[in-house]
């Protein structure tokens, strides 16, 4: 993995977790705890299948065949 794959992992993993943790925040301070629930819920797991998607599922664990 390259060095601008990595950054671009980091950014994805940042962004998966800031973004839903901050629309969580404002949506909590304004009223809505429980709809500020379910957005932190979903962007959370949408990060997670993106980064599980992209990074994880190409990795072979396969070992030598012998």
């Amino acid at each position: 993995m390259g060095r601008a794959e990595k950054i671009r992992f980091g950014l994805a993993l940042t962004l998966g977790v800031m973004v839903p943790g901050l629309g969580k925040y404002a949506l909590t301070s304004v009223g809505y705890p429980t709809v500020g629930s379910a957005v932190w819920a979903t962007g959370y797991l949408t990060a997670v299948v993106a980064i599980w998607y992209v990074w994880i599922r190409p990795i072979d664990f396969s070992g030598a065949s012998g």
